[in-house]
């Protein structure tokens, strides 16, 4: 579906993403309208930061602002009814969890009457800050109902932002089966978006837990989805002569810069203008090079990702300082009235507080070693710019260094938007993966370290009309 006809202007559209995700952020409706449930409910995590940036150290010509104050989400969550009813030929178990260390959170579990011995655990994606704790199925359900295989989920026992607690619940989930069902033959991880930095963090705290893990659109390289968000803020103040980190905290001032400088300066998604157009170019080398649908992609996240800004401005947690851009390296192309050179000398930056980084405190926000020890496959789209490739990127030389190459299959899929798959990639995925795990064949991928600008066609069914989108500018 081509966005870019459907789209209102920058100014309007950032208020009214900027609403709703406040109202998602304050719990005042666990139900937004249709047209903002990607804004609440599926894929990007909140970044930004509390508190105004003050001058720090220069490095190379630029200011690092010091620490950003940083405290966490402060809602009291409850635990939505699990109840569900089971497929035909199925069963259907649920309930909630609490005692001990653990919080209450939901959980559902279903097995087939057929039941072949293995268990998948789902791991859901980012859901905003609302109060409400939900449980999500798979999206393969049917099939693994219909081919023997039952599966689990947890509603986690917080939203927002928190791999570290998405992956203890999904990981308790372990001895929930077993006390409910038995010790199962097999057990599979499926992570999808920030269910995809769940499973890597999984595959590293609790690296024989799973026989076989797969992710979908996932933040599998961890932080770096944090330190993609901050690097959006500083690439579209830098084309368009506005500091965004100076104005963390302040939701409001933030808007009215989105609105009033941004939006004139840079122009709507499908109508840039020359600074716009830089941002994009500098955006697309950011997020992976030239590549099927990438123009879609930033159209449909263009002014998604400015509310997210919004959203991390109104809301302060722990992620928010986990996010920084010192280290990243811009590129842009020729006659975009800049050189790479001049725009990393000349971008704002921004440091992550390093206690976050703690890798023993915070693993989850650590940088991974890449040290896995089970077959992991993953899916990513070539236009999504809520999550984007670049991660799968980062993960892949994350592993390679590791020496666990040999364990990790990626494959891209050509289409726009984010966790935008069919059943048909989904369900091949899964066989593949089961296929390696229980008689060792290893799947193909492909490899995204190389030229993206023809990826995915081999993964990719069905390709779409216009495939393979349109050409950026």
């Amino acid at each position: 579906m081509n966005m870019a006809a459907t789209k209102p202007s920058l100014a309007l559209t950032i208020c009214i993403v900027s609403v709703l995700l406040l109202v998602a952020c304050t719990g005042g409706s666990s139900k937004p309208p249709a047209n903002a449930a990607v804004a609440t409910a599926a894929a990007s995590p909140v970044v930004g930061g509390a508190g105004a940036a003050q001058g720090g150290a220069s490095h190379d010509g630029w200011q690092t602002p010091s620490m950003l104050s940083v405290a966490p989400i402060a809602l009291e969550f409850s635990v939505a009814d699990p109840k569900f009813d089971a497929l035909p030929g199925a069963r259907a178990i649920f309930g909630e969890t609490a005692g001990g260390d653990y919080p209450r959170a939901g959980y559902k579990i279903e097995v087939p009457d057929a039941w072949n011995g293995s268990v998948l655990y789902f791991a859901h994606g980012f859901r905003g800050n609302g109060r409400d704790l939900t449980v999500e199925a798979p999206p393969i359900r049917d099939y693994l109902i219909s081919h023997g295989y039952a599966w689990a989920a947890s509603s986690y026992s917080a939203n927002g932002y928190d791999p570290g607690t998405a992956e203890n619940d999904t990981y308790r989930l372990r001895d929930i089966f077993a006390e409910k069902i038995g010790a199962p033959k097999r057990s599979y991880i499926y992570g999808q978006s920030m269910g995809g930095h769940v499973t890597s963090l999984a595959l590293e705290r609790h690296p024989t837990a799973y026989d076989g893990a797969l992710s979908e659109c996932g933040v599998v390289s961890g932080h770096e989805e944090l330190d993609y968000l901050i690097s959006w803020a500083a690439l579209s103040g830098y084309f368009a002569g506005k500091d965004l980190f100076s104005l963390t905290g302040d939701a409001g001032k933030l808007i009215k810069v989105l609105q009033n400088d941004i939006g004139s300066t840079l122009g709507p998604p499908n109508d840039l203008t020359a600074k716009g157009k830089a941002f994009e170019n500098a955006v697309e080398h950011l997020t992976g090079g030239p590549r099927p649908f990438f123009g879609e992609g930033f159209v449909v996240n263009y002014v998604l990702n400015f509310g997210l800004l919004v959203q991390a401005a109104a809301q302060p947690a722990i992620s928010n300082a986990v996010a920084e851009n010192q280290s990243t390296v811009y590129s842009i192309d020729e006659g975009n009235g800049v050189s790479s050179d001049q725009l990393n000398r000349e971008v704002s930056r921004i440091a992550a507080d390093p206690k976050y980084r703690d890798a023993a405190k915070y693993p989850e926000f650590a940088d991974f070693t890449g040290k896995i020890q089970r077959p992991y496959l993953t899916l990513h789209g070539t236009g999504d710019l809520f999550v984007p490739i670049s991660l799968e990127q980062s993960y892949r030389r994350i592993v390679d260094a590791a020496g666990s190459g040999d364990l990790l299959v990626q494959r891209a899929i050509r289409r726009a938007g984010h966790c935008i798959f069919t059943q048909e990639e989904r369900i091949s995925a899964f066989e593949d993966l089961v296929n390696w795990v229980e008689n060792g064949k290893k799947p193909v991928g492909e490899n995204l370290l190389g030229d993206l600008s023809d990826a995915g066609r081999q993964f990719t069914h069905p390709l779409l009309p216009d495939d393979p989108g349109r050409a950026r500018g």
